[in-house]
């Protein structure tokens, strides 16, 4: 975006009309004074408390107080309307000291509100300097847009609405409306995904957006157009789904302010009906009949996959204590979220390194989706990128909703080769390596005999199990391993073939984690590879793998075909599909959560 085109300040004429001003400038002015006048006391001073709710530094808080110490003092004299504005201009000049450069926007926008409570009768002389002032700070403001930097949005919508009877104002308005709406086309898919990476990105961006929106139709009583209102809509529900209990965003050290959210959750209850008891489910427990005991019939989908921006939200429901799963495959390197309940768990790329014979094998740029599911039961997310030498690299995500159970699973293929075919791929000895980056308020505990780990901050949150590799260390030191390094969680696996399947089960159940790190005597916790047969004979392992997991009282059956889909058995379950998981009841019998029967399809 070019830089604004804004006239010096000293040939800005600011304020009351003046001798040789046209009757459209006098409209003008009436209009902005109008505006002004409309805003009472008690509204300006919520918009002041407002920003200093939004800042991250105490100190940037200590600047925006007197602000609205101000306005809450009865209507000004002349006197009091000096006095004040160099105040506030004082308030401006501590704008470059202040640590956060969002926190000085909200300074900016603060003084913003709070001059307008000394120029609902005109623009004195004495707010001449103030005016200037701001301008110059809202120049400042527009020129970051050309390095990416919004922040500025809210503060330029403010100044641009509230005065547009000053000279630039309404320019620098502009300048950050075109912003907006380039933000929101470029970042906004059809189904409502953001096209940011991490949760405070995106949550951080979209409230932006919706309080620019806000302020736009109080001071102009202008809308964005339909498409750009639409597409903000849908990035709010998108957002609901990142937030935790109470609708509070989640965060490293537990859950963060709501007000930080307050524009979102505040669109949201304003939305759509079924939007609406979403927002109200989340943030007061109850239904829209004010039951606290609900279910969640009538709300919004717990999972987004949107194939514009290559992004996808996996929910476990919409009551406390959910798992959250955010996915992000535009880049190289996927990035991955995972909260449970209350705590970011994991937050960060999921790296891989795929080795054949000791030398590393490139993957291509380009991420695709292959696969995504969502029923009662699971949902599930694959998406695929070719390897170089011939293979193709699938990775998975699949969640748990009623076990809240997360396993993350890596699949390397030889695109096209049915059961029995040969191929000089197949001889290939490979080796990958998969990386996992753990929130640092979480202790990584390897467990002394068995392969698994445990995530603990003052509980334990979350246990790694790698489903591929023997459950004790003392066995099958060859196929691979299971490590902790600093805050990662490092995944290696070794195939003597040139095919594998390498899954890791990631457990968030904090009441099944609770019995299992203290009381294991009671509550035994084990997995094993079992043995796949096709026409009654046993398959290898680069063919067909499938494995029992069993945590409490607790198992589940996971399956996954490397080569095609067939009719094959595990442990006395028939099928005939390329991937399955289901829980093992307890007459033995599997009822299966998802099943992908079909060959998948690359978009």
């Amino acid at each position: 975006m070019p830089a604004p085109d804004i006239l010096p300040i000293e040939a800005s004429p600011i304020g009351t009309v003046r001798p040789g001003r046209d009757s459209v400038v006098k409209n003008r002015v009436d209009k902005a004074l109008a505006v002004r006048r409309k805003l009472r006391q008690n509204k300006l001073v919520c918009r002041i408390n407002a920003c200093a709710a939004l800042c991250i530094d105490r100190e940037t808080v200590r600047c925006i107080q007197p602000v609205s110490q101000l306005v809450k003092r009865k209507a000004p004299d002349a006197a009091e309307v000096i006095r004040a504005c160099s105040l506030l201009k004082k308030y401006l000049t501590v704008m470059p000291t202040i640590l956060h450069k969002a926190d000085r926007w909200l300074i900016a926008e603060a003084v913003t509100w709070g001059l307008v409570w000394f120029t609902q009768s005109e623009v004195a002389a004495s707010a001449e300097d103030v005016m200037e002032e701001l301008i110059r700070v809202g120049q400042a403001g527009s020129e970051e847009f050309l390095s990416g930097d919004s922040a500025a949005m809210p503060f330029l919508f403010a100044l641009g609405g509230l005065y547009s009877d000053v000279d630039h104002c309404e320019t620098l308005r502009n300048v950050a409306r075109d912003k907006l709406q380039t933000e929101v086309e470029l970042l906004v898919g059809e189904d409502g995904g953001v096209g940011l990476r991490r949760s405070f990105e995106i949550l951080d961006t979209v409230d932006r957006w919706v309080r620019c929106r806000e302020i736009l139709d109080e001071t102009t009583g202008e809308k964005f157009s339909k498409d750009i209102n639409n597409k903000i809509d849908k990035a709010v529900v998108f957002s609901v789904l990142l937030l935790g209990n109470g609708g509070r965003p989640v965060t490293e050290r537990g859950l963060g302010a709501r007000e930080s959210v307050a524009g979102i959750l505040q669109a949201a209850l304003d939305g759509r009906n079924k939007v609406a008891a979403t927002a109200l489910a989340l943030t007061e427990g109850k239904d829209q009949a004010g039951e606290s005991r609900w279910t969640e019939k009538g709300l919004c989908s717990c999972s987004i996959f949107d194939q514009t921006q290559a992004t996808a939200i996996l929910r476990s429901g919409w009551k406390r204590g959910a798992t959250r799963v955010l996915v992000s495959y535009r880049e190289k390197s996927p990035y991955l979220e995972i909260t449970a309940g209350d705590r970011l768990i994991i937050a960060g790329t999921w790296e891989t390194t795929l080795l054949c014979e000791g030398k590393k094998l490139q993957l291509s740029q380009g991420w695709r989706r292959t696969w995504w599911e969502v029923n009662e039961n699971a949902t599930y997310l694959e998406i695929s990128v070719d390897v170089q030498g011939g293979w193709r690299l699938e990775r998975s995500i699949l969640l748990l909703p009623k076990d809240k159970v997360v396993l993350l699973s890596e699949a390397v293929i030889v695109p096209g080769l049915k059961f029995g075919d040969t191929s000089k791929l197949l001889a290939e000895q490979l080796q990958l390596q998969s990386t996992l980056s753990v929130s640092p308020t979480i202790d990584l505990e390897p467990c002394e005999e068995t392969r698994e780990v445990f995530g603990c901050d003052n509980k334990p949150r979350f246990l790694a199990i790698p489903l591929a590799l023997s459950e004790w260390r003392e066995s099958g030191a060859t196929a691979g391993s299971l490590n902790v390094s600093g805050h990662r969680l490092e995944l290696q696996q070794n195939s003597h073939a040139g095919r594998m399947y390498a899954p890791l089960w990631i457990d968030c159940d904090a009441g099944r984690l609770k019995r299992l790190k203290e009381k294991p005597e009671s509550n035994q916790r084990t997995w094993r590879q079992l043995t796949v047969a096709d026409t009654r004979e046993a398959v290898r392992t680069d063919e067909a793998v499938s494995f029992r997991v069993q945590a409490s009282l607790n198992q589940w059956f996971v399956y996954r075909s490397l080569d095609e889909a067939r009719n094959r058995t595990a442990l006395g379950c028939n099928m005939s599909s390329e991937f399955l998981v289901g829980r093992i009841a307890a007459n033995g019998v599997i009822k299966r959560a998802l099943e992908v029967v079909e060959d998948r399809v690359l978009y």
